[in-house]
């Protein structure tokens, strides 16, 4: 009877030896950290408003978001990077369309009555992604409806498309295994074949640009998604909150921005108080 090695045991054990690995490791673990908390923060901020459905919030996808993080987070665990990047394309899409869910409800007009059948294409998606027959929509469809919004200066300014439309190649590769650079690797094999500092890197450097431009689109739609919760607790304890505390922001946020805000521009928070106020 043929016996199993355990290599990946093995695998996994010289991993854990590994500094970029640890490194990495840690920068995934506040990625995934730093969604969940966006998760309760945003909720009942996020909420938005369609014809023909009503009041619906994509918060669920935050918390999907984090538990994608975590996903990934064992697949690097395991060296196995053909498969975070396939899952780091859902991580990617996943935020993005929550972002697409707030701007199609911020564009929504209710002072016009609408048959169900003369929605707007965008909002159609929605409808569709509430009933769970979301068909069709890609993640083009999704930055074309971005880039109308409000965000849609700062997406010039960033030069995200460019970035972006040469991130979904990269992720693509690994989707469809366009090529034997793009399958997943023992250690030892990469060890061979490849600088693991480097794809180590590489790797978080790809997540985290992705989670500052998340971030940065969200504040510039809706600001008021990051504030502290002291206004809010001012509120519900009857007291009138300090002028200018709807301008402050929730601590973790801040902290995230202050560590990775090179990624895009180190002039980057000062470039959303000078455009929402937020005190980031």
């Amino acid at each position: 009877m043929l016996e199993i090695p355990d290599d990946f045991e093995i695998n996994r054990s010289v991993i854990k030896e590994n500094s970029s690995f640890q490194e990495l490791n840690t920068l995934l673990e506040e990625t995934r950290n730093f969604m969940y908390e966006m998760s309760f923060l945003a909720y009942g901020r996020d909420n938005i408003v369609l014809h023909k459905v009503g009041v619906i919030s994509g918060n669920q996808i935050l918390d999907s978001v984090s538990r994608t993080a975590e996903s990934i987070r064992y697949c690097c665990l395991n060296a196995n990077f053909a498969d975070a990047y396939s899952l780091l394309r859902k991580y990617r899409d996943d935020v993005f369309c929550y972002i697409y869910m707030l701007t199609v409800g911020d564009k929504t007009d209710f002072m016009k009555y609408v048959e169900l059948k003369d929605l707007g294409k965008d909002e159609r998606n929605i409808c569709d992604w509430i009933r769970n027959q979301q068909n069709d929509v890609y993640i083009g469809t999704i930055f074309k409806a971005i880039a109308s919004s409000s965000a849609g200066e700062v997406i010039k300014k960033y030069k995200l498309k460019d970035a972006f439309d040469k991130l979904a190649l990269k992720l693509n590769n690994f989707v469809h295994s366009n090529g034997q650079l793009y399958y997943n690797f023992s250690y030892q094999r990469m060890d061979t074949h490849s600088n693991i500092s480097k794809y180590c890197k590489e790797f978080g450097e790809t997540i985290t640009y992705i989670t500052m431009s998340f971030l940065m689109v969200l504040v510039l739609i809706r600001p008021g998604i990051i504030m502290s919760e002291d206004y809010i607790d001012y509120l519900d304890c009857g007291d009138t909150p300090p002028d200018g505390s709807q301008y402050w922001v929730a601590s973790f946020v801040s902290e995230y921005v202050s560590r990775h805000k090179g990624i895009l521009d180190e002039k980057f928070d000062e470039y959303l108080r000078s455009v929402t106020g937020m005190q980031i």
